[in-house]
């Protein structure tokens, strides 16, 4: 898993909302997945790690790179939100501590936002920060704890969005899906990690309208291909 650099103005601004809100359980959650919503999990941890603050991830997304990376151990304990195995089953992942839904043995107590804040509450009494990676908003089935769920334990909620990947509608479905399901505290975190080169964009565009204009879009699109660095990633 690549992470954001520690020197990045971007993990200063979360910390610091952070700390304005209070919030010492945050959940990072993208839209459809593959926004980053991950990477900015980890990375806050170990930024706040650097900062002697003891911190927890939760994971709780199944498309995330945790279930894949070679670097998470083979030997993790089962764990459950609803028992003492949730404090004993942490393990270590790139030197931060982590609870991982690959060896989490029964979704359904952790679908009571009840059930859940009860072990967050516990769980703050060993760490400084709970970090909670969850699963997609628009992603979400009945094999996922929903996000209901955490309305009661998150105090933050933070939404990768990336440009080039989620348009304007995706995006307020996926708030309006978080603030139904009890989430009033939500931040934007805004990646420009997939966001097309601006020639891809204007020949998209105009593809779009070539049935109505086809000698202009012809023209503009012969133009726009000799201008190679309008198709250079930035």
């Amino acid at each position: 898993m690549k992470l954001i650099p520690s020197q990045y103005h971007e993990l200063e601004v979360i910390c610091n909302t952070m700390i304005d809100n209070s919030a010492r359980c945050v959940t990072f959650i993208s839209l459809c997945g593959s926004e980053g919503a991950s990477t900015a999990c980890v990375s806050v941890a170990k930024r706040l790690q650097s900062q002697n603050k003891s911190v927890l991830i939760i994971d709780l997304n199944p498309i995330n790179t945790f279930n894949s990376d070679d670097k998470l151990p083979d030997t993790c304990s089962p764990w459950r939100f609803d028992d003492i195995s949730c404090q004993l089953g942490v393990t270590n992942y790139q030197e931060v501590s982590l609870l991982t839904i690959k060896h989490l043995t029964a979704i359904e107590p952790a679908k009571n936002k009840h059930v859940l804040n009860d072990a967050i509450a516990r769980l703050k009494q060993e760490y400084d920060y709970i970090l909670i990676d969850m699963s997609p908003a628009l992603k979400l089935n009945r094999n996922n704890v929903p996000l209901h769920s955490l309305s009661l334990c998150s105090e933050l909620t933070f939404v990768a969005v990336a440009l080039g990947v989620n348009d304007e509608e995706s995006l307020c479905k996926g708030i309006k899906e978080l603030k139904q399901a009890g989430h009033s505290n939500i931040k934007l975190l805004i990646s420009q990690h997939n966001f097309a080169p601006l020639g891809e964009r204007i020949i998209s565009v105009l593809n779009k309208h070539k049935n109505k204009w086809p000698k202009l879009c012809n023209n503009l699109k012969s133009k726009i291909n000799k201008q190679r660095w309008l198709f250079e990633h930035h």
